[in-house]
């Protein structure tokens, strides 16, 4: 059965990474999309392939271009996506942005999914809520605690509110946890550090022996649709990649493609102490740091995690292996021109 077609779904975050694919898979499937967007200029695209964009921003209560409030705009939906949030460290936006978005602003995108009485909630986590002293083997049943990171820390903060919604309110949530995204549109673990391999400005924090466990985007977002599909309320899921590589492998690959820029390695204690001398910097000087604490710790990580649950659960499978991943990320590269 098909859960989505001719069915009204709203999906926040519509233009981002994530937000923007489940948009498409779902129109693909035969749903009535419709997108929370900061920018409709932005939702150009999805507007053409059929998508009815709300303009709206979550850190901002009930803030959209028509005047309408979230509750409205939910209204009529069997399935919320809640992909929206805010990612950092952003030297630009103080801690208290990070909950205005990730934490306030699901708490309002719940209570109009309490409100429209939808069938399902889907909640976009991150599998960085078990910290950046996650060992091998993470799995759901692991300790999830704050790690002093801003955006690590409101989505664990997030991640316990919606899990409180469902135990007191009966908000029909699942979590799902992806590892770390990337492939074609990505800026987070594809294009900037493409940018950086390029421009000379890549260091590797010891050397770059901290692991990975990517999922590429395509896999992320068959992941988000298995658990609206199939997903057990009041659960949450990891989506990982199948495949465990190391940082200096992984970042490797990509200086591969910009013709094999120097990735210097550096001591993690000197690396940490230059992204707070950096971060430092780009707040006087109101530009992104080159380097930060929180890209240092999570290049160190030493996590891998077990997507068994989600295999066994959702029935989710990632189906894009590394190579093939970068393949599509090359593609990617020499049809946009970047990394510019």
């Amino acid at each position: 059965m098909n859960l989505f077609a001719g069915q009204r779904v709203f999906v926040t975050g519509a233009t981002g990474l994530l937000g923007s694919g489940v948009c498409r898979r779902l129109l693909e499937e035969g749903a009535e999309v419709v997108g929370l967007a900061r920018s409709a200029a932005r939702a150009t695209d999805l507007a053409a392939r059929g998508v009815t964009i709300v303009p709206g921003d979550l850190s901002r209560p009930d803030d959209t271009a028509s005047g309408d409030t979230l509750e409205e705009a939910v209204r009529g939906s069997r399935v919320v996506i809640h992909c929206a949030g805010v990612m950092g460290p952003d030297f630009e936006k103080p801690r208290s942005h990070f909950r205005a978005v990730n934490v306030e602003g699901t708490r309002r995108v719940a209570e109009a999914a309490l409100a429209a009485g939808v069938e399902r909630f889907v909640y976009v986590s991150t599998a960085w809520v078990y910290g950046f002293d996650a060992g091998p083997g993470t799995t759901e049943l692991s300790d999830r605690h704050p790690s002093g990171d801003p955006y690590c820390d409101t989505k664990l903060e997030t991640e316990n509110l919606v899990r409180g919604l469902i135990e007191q309110r009966g908000l029909p949530a699942v979590i799902v946890q992806p590892t770390e995204v990337y492939g074609p549109g990505d800026r987070s673990w594809t294009l900037t550090p493409l940018r950086m391999i390029k421009s000379g400005r890549m260091m590797l924090p010891d050397g770059g022996k901290g692991v990975i466990q990517p999922i590429y985007v395509d896999d992320a977002v068959e992941g988000i649709l298995a658990a609206a599909r199939r997903g057990t309320v009041g659960q949450a899921y990891l989506l990982c990649g199948s495949v465990v590589v190391s940082c200096s492998d992984f970042f490797g690959r990509y200086a591969e493609m910009v013709g094999g820029g120097r990735m210097p390695s550096v001591p993690k204690r000197l690396a940490e102490a230059m992204a707070v001398a950096l971060t430092g910097l780009g707040r006087a000087t109101r530009r992104p740091a080159l380097l930060t604490r929180t890209a240092v710790r999570g290049i160190c990580l030493q996590a891998t995690y077990d997507g068994g649950k989600a295999r066994q659960d959702l029935g989710f499978e990632p189906e894009v292996d590394l190579a093939a991943g970068m393949r599509a990320v090359q593609r990617w590269l020499e049809e946009t021109g970047e990394p510019k």
